[in-house]
């Protein structure tokens, strides 16, 4: 062959070699740039779409946290209002302080009143049938025989009475009644019952007043368990008496007596300073009472104690 013509041919098969190299090669550069370019370009694109989210979610957690905080600030100062007291570090033209002058004016945020409520009641409800209810129900053991789960099922059925005791509605009817056999019934039942002396003064003989007999009794028990929990352990005194055209009946204890905020809130439904308590008791011998035509008044005795007096129109 001539050397010309394979010199042309070895040059245009190496070209065609060189070409397919080159430009499997070129394709290969090429997709790797283009492959670290998108990498990048993800990259970007996640960056901001995390900032975004976690702005996003920053500024949920942000507005729930100052609302918290916000709502607690408005507890505390509608509590301190109810106490009579000023809250500490109120910062003088803030919200807080505008709206600690406002209620102690006597403007009251109803729904904020009621929503604190609601949530102590229905924190006391819940706590009392966790211990009173489902507690003797849980702790039975599989081993338990008949008498065990009849007992633990009398204990729950009872605390369910219990609670439903306080809903009841009271009868209207009234006759005349000697309140010192009242008060000697109920005082010997609830010494019996709970093992600790009460003592009965009687200042008067034939103190009479119309009342619901029951009911009354129900009422003297419960402030003489009132008086049990809050009196440390000592004799309880219970006194008959009369002045100025009214039956008295005065329980008191031997306790360190009523708090300031007990004074205030004593009446307010499931409000107490005892975690066992429902809250239920003085609520309710209050609207036993006035439901009689009576009145109730708590105090505190100089030389130690409290006093709980229960009085009527005599008969």
């Amino acid at each position: 062959m001539d050397p010309l013509v394979v010199a042309l041919l070895t040059l245009v098969v190496g070209a065609a070699i060189g070409f397919v190299v080159g430009r499997g090669a070129g394709r290969r550069e090429g997709a790797e740039s283009e492959r670290l370019q998108g990498i990048e370009e993800g990259r970007a694109k996640g960056l901001q779409e995390g900032t975004r989210v976690g702005v996003e979610q920053g500024r949920t957690a942000a507005a729930e946290e100052g609302r918290s905080a916000h709502e607690e600030a408005i507890r505390s100062v509608v509590d301190a209002v109810k106490r009579g007291r000023v809250p500490e570090d109120l910062e003088p033209g803030s919200p807080e302080a505008r709206l600690h002058e406002a209620l102690a004016q006597g403007w009251a945020p109803r729904e904020v009143e009621r929503e604190a409520a609601m949530r102590e009641a229905v924190s006391r409800v819940s706590a009392y049938l966790t211990r009173a209810v489902r507690g003797p129900l849980e702790e039975a053991a599989e081993s338990a025989d008949a008498d065990e789960l009849r007992e633990r099922i009398g204990r729950a059925v009872g605390a369910l009475e219990d609670l439903d005791f306080f809903i009841e509605e009271i009868e209207e009817h009234r006759e005349g009644q000697d309140l010192a056999r009242l008060a000697q019934t109920v005082s010997r039942e609830f010494a019996a019952d709970h093992q600790i002396g009460v003592r009965l003064l009687l200042g008067s003989p034939g103190v009479h007043a119309a009342v619901n007999g029951p009911a009354l009794l129900d009422a003297l028990y419960l402030v003489l368990h009132n008086a049990t929990r809050f009196g440390d352990g000592g004799t309880i005194d219970l006194t008959v008496g009369e002045e100025g055209g009214r039956a008295h009946l005065i329980v008191r204890d031997r306790g360190p007596g009523f708090s300031e905020e007990a004074f205030s809130r004593a009446f307010d439904p499931f409000y107490s300073t005892s975690e066992e308590g429902l809250g239920l008791g003085l609520p309710h011998v209050r609207k036993v009472v006035e439901r009689m035509g009576g009145r109730i008044e708590l105090r505190n005795v100089p030389d130690g104690g409290a006093e709980v007096e229960l009085s009527f129109p005599q008969a």
